[in-house]
This record gives structure tokens, sequence and C-alpha cells, in this order.
């Protein structure tokens, strides 16, 4: 049993430590004693109750509501944005700047890391960087083709572009259309030596940033030209998908819909995603919940960006099915 005296000497080192801000190794030489003991000392202070640690949450933080996606969906990580208004245009500005401050913080030193193209969310994360990297990236990997409408200028190279000069990486483009129009055209695009080069360059990627994306194309990518048909949609849609990722759709519990869609798509595949270390799926809005749920459920993502108001749907979505 800890005796009075003892007490008083824990938490006389406390004091040094959390009010006086001393090092462990100055307050072992300052009592004379080794610096395991202080460690020793400051653990039973806490079990003691002599110092409680709290955390104020600063206003528009979502520490519980993270916490609880994160655990249902057994996610490494779960940022939370904070937007005054459930408006697609205001989502799309705070979730690009919820992401930006993310990548910024946990990005390494040589990482590889893979964009996919035509994402306004991804977009807006871009732009919200700044230029003052301390580090480095090794590469910046277009897992997606770019190519499409020459009248489009948010051209899907634009954000590999830019992201490499921030992160003063080797830019590595897809030189390719994101779905090409028969699997004729396809085979021979894949025998590019260009496109094979990228294609081969995605088994080193470490860090995936990806949009996800609803059944209805964004005005982004339907601008881009990288668009299906309406009998193709159809098609997509009896097979009761609910959203894609890189193009590739799939169902309310992630499964892949095997469709001949996927016989014309250049880039990486939801099975190739899944062997990479981070996957961010950045995306927010009404219209995007179902994709957003169905690609937590199939781990095709193991971190999420997103906003209060989807992650409030998200979390009835939880309660409805406890």
């Amino acid at each position: 049993m800890t005796t009075s005296d003892e007490l008083r000497f824990i938490a006389r080192v406390a004091r040094m430590y959390y009010f006086d801000n001393m090092k462990q190794p100055d307050i072992a030489k300052h009592l004379y004693i080794s610096q395991a003991s202080v460690s020793r000392l400051l653990k039973k202070a806490s079990l003691n109750g002599i110092v409680q640690i709290s955390i104020n949450e600063p206003k528009g933080t979502f520490l519980e509501l993270e916490e609880r996606i994160k655990q249902h969906f057994n996610l490494s990580e779960v940022i939370i944005a904070s937007c005054e208004q459930d408006e697609e245009t205001q989502i799309f500005s705070r979730i690009g700047q919820a992401a930006a401050q993310f990548f910024s913080a946990t990005m390494q030193q040589d990482e590889v890391i893979g964009i996919s193209s035509w994402s306004e969310s991804l977009l807006n994360m871009v732009n919200n960087l700044n230029n003052n990297f301390k580090i480095s990236a090794k590469k910046i990997i277009q897992i997606q083709g770019g190519i499409g409408s020459p009248t489009v200028q948010k051209h899907a190279s634009i954000l590999s572009s830019k992201l490499a000069k921030i992160t003063h990486a080797e830019q590595i483009l897809l030189p390719a259309q994101g779905i090409v129009g028969s699997t004729e055209a396809r085979t021979i695009l894949m025998a590019d030596p260009f496109v094979q080069a990228t294609l081969e360059q995605f088994k080193e990627i470490t860090m995936a940033l990806v949009g996800i994306g609803p059944i209805s194309p964004e005005k982004l990518l339907a601008d881009s030209g990288n668009i299906l048909t309406k009998a193709e949609m159809n098609t997509i849609a009896q097979k009761k998908a609910v959203g894609d990722i890189c193009l590739h759709f799939y169902n309310n519990k992630g499964k892949p819909l095997q469709t001949a869609i996927d016989q014309r798509i250049i880039g990486i595949t939801l099975e190739q995603l899944k062997t990479i270390p981070r996957v961010i799926g950045i995306a927010g809005g009404k219209n995007k919940i179902e994709a957003i749920l169905g690609a937590l459920s199939g781990r095709l993502i193991n971190i999420l960006i997103t906003d209060q108001f989807t992650a409030m749907r998200i979390i009835k979505s939880i309660d409805q099915q406890s």
C-alpha cells in the first residue's frame, strides 16, 4: 500500500514533469534517482489519481463520432471536417481542407503516393496544400486513366502534377483514358510500354488517395468524357451497385461487381488497392452515403475523411443495423 509520504513524493515528481516542464533525465539528476524510477513514479501518479489527463475538444471536433465509425468498420483513422451547411460545395471544400491537413501531418519521407483522377474532393485537397513541405515523397503515381475531353480545364494530370511539385516527388502519369471504347482498345493500350511502366509501379504504392463516387457521375467526371452509356448504367443498377472507386463498381457490402465494363477500364483494381498500406477515401455528401457505406463495409479504404453530416448518416445506419 502506498503511504502518504510516498504519495507526496510522487506528487512532487509529477509537478516537476507536468508543471515545471522538466524532462525525465533532468528530474532524475535533480532528485538523485534513476530515470527508470522517474518513469515508474509518473505511472503511479496516474494510477493513484494524482494526475488526471483530460482533453478539451476544440469547437468543430468530433472525437466520439470518429471513434465510433473507426471501431465499427475497423478503420485505421477517421477524420471528420466541420461544416456549417449540409451543402455539396461547402462539403467538398471543407473535406478538402481536412484532407490537406491530414496528408501534410502524416506523409512520410520517400512515400510512394497513388492518386485517382476526376475527384472534386481530391482537387480541393491538393489546392489546399501549402508549398513548405520539409520532407519529400518519392513518387506521385496516377492510378486511374486521366485522359479525357481536351476542353476540360480541370484535367486529371493537374492533380498528380501539382501534388508532385508540392511534395518534391517524381510524377508518374498513366497516359490513357479511364474508360476506353472497347475491350480491343484496352488490349492495345495495355500493351503500350508507357502504360505498362506505370501499371508496374502500382505495387510500390504506400499511400493511395481516392475519391468515392455515387452511381450517377459527378460533374468533374461527366465533363471528362469518361462516362458510361445509359444502357451500361442500367446494367450496373441491375447488379445493385451503390458506388465506385477508380471507376470500379461495388455493392452495399463493398463486393466488386463483375461486368463487361471492367474490361474497358485502365487503372488500378480494387484488389490491388487492398494491398496498399494506407488507402484514404475522401468523400462526403447526401448522394454519396450509400457509396461510402459500401466502401467501408468492404474495407476498400482504411482511412475515411468526410464531413459531420455524412458522419451522422453513417452513425444512423450503424444504429439501424444494431
